[in-house]
C-alpha cells in the first residue's frame, strides 16, 4: 500500500459509482455474476474475482465493459480455465496470482497468457496477499491458517479451528502491511485478528463480541484491510457495511452502507472484499448486486502533517 493521505479525519462519499458490472447478473462482457475479490493496480485498474463465470475480468477506468484476462473457457480444472476464484492479487509486470478455489489451488498467469501454472496445490485457499518483497499469503479454508509462499510456512493460525486467539474459524480475504504483519478476516468468529512476525497467537483489532450489528460487533467479516495509520476497514458481509476501526479502538464505525441490503447508491448487499486505490478511494465488491463500487475519498479535513 502507498502513502495515501488517509488521515483519521478522512471521510468517503457515502454514493458510490459503479466501476465494474452493475448491469445484472451474468456472463457478458459488461456483467458479473456474484463477484468475490478484486485487486486494484496502480492506474485504477480494476481486477475481479468472477468465480461462477469462472474468470478474472480486468476493468480499466471509466470504461463500460471489462477485458478477459484469465479464464472465460468454462469453470473447470485445465490450466486455461478456472472454478470459483476468490481472490487475486497482480505484480507490477501484470502477472496475476489467483486463488482457483474449487480447484484447491493458486494460479499465476502472467499477462497476455491463455492459461495459468498451478504454483500452490491441494490447498483450498481463499484470501491472497503479496507483501512488498513479492511473497504471496495464502488463507486456507480447511486447515484454518495462513500459509507464506514459497516455503508452506505457517505465519498464523494452524492449531485446529476455533475461537482461541491462535486459532481460526474460516479465515477469508486476508491483508499485509509493510512489516509483514498479517490481517485476517476470521469469518465465523466474527472477528479480524493481527498477527505480526513470529507471533504464536493473534490479536482481536476488530469484533470479538459475537455476531451481531453494533459499533463493537460484526456480522460474517469476509475481508480487511489496513491503511498506514493502522486504522483497520472491514467488509462486514451480513450487515451489508464497511467499518472502519481506529488502532486500539474497542468499536468501530460506519463508513459505507449500513443502510440497510439494497442496490441504491448508499447501499450495499452482501460485500465481499475492499481495497484502496493510490489515492485512498474505497472500491468494494458488492456481491449481491453483481457489481464493484467506488467510494470517492474526502481528504479536506486531513492536514499536510498528519497521515
Amino acid at each position: 500500500m502507498p502513502d495515501d493521505g488517509i488521515c483519521i479525519h478522512a471521510t468517503w462519499n457515502p454514493n458510490g459509482v459503479t466501476v465494474a458490472g452493475g448491469n445484472g447478473q451474468g456472463s457478458a462482457l459488461n456483467q458479473l455474476d456474484r463477484p468475490w475479490g478484486l485487486f486494484v493496480d496502480d492506474d485504477a485498474n480494476v481486477y475481479v474475482a468472477d468465480p461462477f463465470n469462472g474468470r478474472v475480468v480486468k476493468w480499466a477506468p471509466e470504461v463500460s465493459s471489462g477485458q478477459l484476462v484469465a479464464g472465460g473457457k468454462g469453470r473447470g480444472n485445465h490450466s486455461d480455465q478456472l472454478n470459483a476464484v476468490s481472490s487475486i492479487v497482480a505484480d507490477n509486470d501484470g502477472t496475476m496470482f489467483i486463488c482457483d478455489y474449487r480447484n484447491k489451488r493458486v494460479q499465476r498467469w502472467f499477462k497476455n497468457d491463455d492459461h495459468g501454472q498451478t504454483i500452490i496445490q491441494n490447498i483450498l485457499g481463499w484470501g491472497l496477499a503479496m507483501d512488498d518483497e513479492g511473497s504471496l499469503y495464502v488463507s486456507d479454508h480447511e486447515n484454518d491458517r495462513v500459509l507464506k509462499w514459497s516455503d508452506d510456512q505457517v505465519v498464523a493460525g494452524g492449531n485446529g479451528r476455533g475461537a482461541a486467539l491462535d486459532q481460526f474459524s474460516s479465515p477469508d480475504h486476508l491483508f499485509v502491511n509493510r512489516y509483514q504483519t498479517v490481517f485476517v478476516a476470521d469469518d465465523v468468529n466474527n472477528r479480524v485478528m493481527k498477527w505480526p512476525v513470529g507471533a504464536k497467537e493473534g490479536i482481536v483489532v476488530a469484533g470479538g463480541n459475537g455476531q451481531g450489528d453494533g459499533v463493537n460487533q460484526l456480522h460474517g467479516p469476509v475481508s480487511v484491510i489496513v491503511d498506514q495509520s493502522d486504522t483497520v476497514y472491514v467488509a462486514d458481509w451480513g450487515n451489508h457495511r464497511i467499518m472502519r476501526w481506529f488502532k486500539g479502538s474497542k468499536s468501530g464505525s460506519i463508513i459505507v452502507g449500513g443502510q440497510g441490503q439494497g442496490n441504491g447508491t448508499a447501499q450495499l448487499s452482501q460485500p465481499f472484499d475492499l481495497a484502496f486505490d493510490r489515492d485512498g478511494n474505497l472500491y468494494v465488491v458488492d456481491t449481491g448486486n453483481n457489481r464493484v463500487q467506488m467510494f470517492a475519498i474526502d481528504k479536506s479535513s486531513c492536514s499536510t502533517d498528519k497521515f
